[in-house]
């Protein structure tokens, strides 16, 4: 088989409702079709050597990737296939840039790496790559031509976002916009979806104001409350990271919660489904870790072939995502923006119970009776 490389996730059709989900749909995600035997690349002999670099823990998303990684290796499908390592790094290029020189010489076969920069570590993966080993980015793609990145379409995820906001409005009023950490590349994608996909559908509806969130609960916050005294009646806020900070603003101030976006952590689309809020929620999933350990895998076995890589848009893989809405407005969004739109529904895709930082989805489908969503957050 061989990987096709989509970049834009937002060419597949929306499917409504959990039940649509399977493992072929996730196989869907990166496009597999056959090919002759001798594209394939010889197979290697089990059990495979696969090392997780990451250089950050100062979120809930990076150890959940972690704690993924380690329960998919471990499942029957895996444990007798794959030997996990994870490295941690110090929070610097440097220091990751020496853990990977180290990696390397120990000769795995492949890495599954999470990149602090798009271009620092772009020499070493070279060498990775001339040594014979698969090396897999999650999220953050680099400009080494031989990596396979694996990224999620964030421009497009914000136009179905965009979408859904002026449907909320009834296409009038105004919004209050997040641009994230000012200069930042996926801030100003995550702002560009959003504003034509607002445009799309609320041509009328205007900025009143925008802020810098920094993807923290403080600045975001800080920011909109500072907006509401000028534009006390504001109709609906976008943020680039959580949806509480908004509300607590609105409250603070006296008024009534208004549509509100954000990105899809547990504890806010708890708040949204439990507290009355009209809510468009996006995710990251951390699941893109299991969807490069069976690319890998596949590969190692002369499966699959190893698809071309590079950081160009058409030339990353993208992975699952999904947009969470509220039960409350009932709005229909054209297809083809994101992987599928679910209502939140209690204990199915969110849960009171478990912290508010996982991340959901927790895993591919395929993986869901293996793994429970405790046990994804480290419970």
């Amino acid at each position: 088989m061989s990987w096709t490389v989509r970049g834009v996730l937002g060419r597949r059709r929306v499917v409504v409702g959990l039940a649509g989900v399977t493992a072929a749909a996730a196989a869907a995600v990166v496009g597999v079709s056959s090919t002759a035997s001798a594209s394939r690349a010889a197979a290697k002999s089990p059990p495979y050597n696969i090392v997780l670099s990451n250089n950050f823990l100062g979120n809930d998303w990076r150890p959940q990737v972690e704690r993924l990684a380690t329960l998919t290796a471990n499942t029957p499908a895996y444990k007798n296939l794959v030997k996990l390592k994870v490295v941690n790094s110090q929070n610097t290029n440097q220091a990751q840039l020496a853990d990977l020189n180290n990696i390397i010489q120990t000769k795995p076969d492949a890495i599954m790496l999470i990149p602090g920069s798009s271009t620092a570590l772009d020499a070493a993966i070279g060498r990775a790559c001339k040594a014979g080993i698969l090396v897999f980015t999650l999220s953050v793609p680099v400009g080494a031509p031989c990596a396979i990145n694996l990224n999620q379409d964030f421009k497009a995820g914000n136009v179905a976002m965009g979408e859904w906001m002026a449907k909320a409005m009834k296409g009038k009023g105004s919004v209050f916009i997040d641009h994230g950490i000012a200069g930042l590349s996926i801030s100003e994608q995550i702002e560009q979806g959003f504003r034509s996909g607002l445009k799309k559908y609320g041509p009328g509806i205007t900025v009143a104001g925008s802020y810098n969130g920094q993807y923290a609960a403080g600045p975001e916050q800080a920011g909109i409350s500072s907006l509401l005294t000028a534009t006390p009646d504001v109709g609906g806020i976008m943020t680039q990271g959580y949806c509480t900070p908004a509300f607590n603003a609105l409250k603070a101030a006296g008024k009534a919660s208004v549509p509100t976006v954000c990105y899809g952590y547990n504890g806010e689309m708890t708040a949204c489904a439990q507290g009355g809020h009209q809510c468009a929620i996006l995710t990251n999933t951390p699941a893109q870790v299991q969807l490069a350990m069976k690319m890998a895998v596949s590969i190692l076995q002369g499966k699959a072939k190893k698809p071309h890589g590079g950081p160009a848009q058409k030339d990353w893989i993208g992975y699952p995502m999904y947009l969470y809405v509220t039960k409350s407005p009932n709005i229909k969004l054209a297809p083809g923006r994101v992987t599928k739109v679910e209502v939140l529904k209690q204990n199915v895709n969110f849960f009171p119970k478990l912290p508010v930082g996982l991340s959901l989805p927790y895993t591919l489908p395929e993986f869901s009776k293996l793994i429970s969503p405790r046990a994804a957050a480290g419970k």
